[in-house]
């Protein structure tokens, strides 16, 4: 819990002090329209889980058009895969009790107002590493659409693949994401 709260004070402290504050419009996330669902794949099956607590502010701003920063985070036990079981032994897998919160913030944002490169930091299970994908975005007066993925290998961030009948999963999974922002 304490690790929620600093990763909200952090998301909040970007928000407030970024340097363009007249030209910057804060935009949060909708948590009825807005999810996250990772991807893997086992040898015997495929699987996904969806997270809809996803937790994320942007900055925008109007005149350019242009998202400058963003800053999420999301509780790792809220992804559900619509079996407890495999749910719970993701949880111990990803030692969520220690690493409870998976957060990204961005370094630079990048492109026209439709498709965006973001680089930025991906903390998962400890290890943070500099990652970079591609958005798709849908900007209008009302709201910002973000779509985009990317993928994740678990042995880049210290996990232990989780097996099935002492098969491993794939090392490489996908996060896929569908962010609906509202002005705050």
């Amino acid at each position: 819990m304490k690790k929620v709260i600093i990763v909200f004070f952090l998301i909040f402290f970007i928000a407030n002090n970024y340097s363009d504050a007249q030209t910057t419009v804060k935009y949060g996330a909708d948590k009825t329209k807005s999810f996250v669902t990772y991807s893997m794949s086992h040898p015997m099956h495929d699987w996904d889980g969806t997270s809809t607590d996803v937790n994320s502010v942007l900055l925008f701003n109007p005149e350019t058009k242009k998202i400058q920063k963003v800053a999420v985070s999301i509780p790792v036990s809220t992804f559900d895969s619509q079996n407890a079981n495999r749910d719970s032994h993701t949880i111990e897998a990803l030692d969520a009790i220690q690493f409870s919160v998976i957060t990204f913030s961005s370094a630079s944002i990048t492109g026209d107002d439709s498709t965006v490169t973001v680089t930025g930091n991906l903390t998962f299970h400890g290890v943070t590493r500099s990652i970079t994908f591609e958005t798709k975005n849908k900007i209008t007066d009302k709201r910002i659409e973000v779509v985009g993925s990317f993928n994740v290998k678990m042995s880049e961030y210290k996990i232990e693949n989780p097996s099935l009948m002492g098969i491993p999963t794939r090392d490489t999974f996908t996060l896929k994401f569908f962010m609906v922002y509202n002005p705050i």
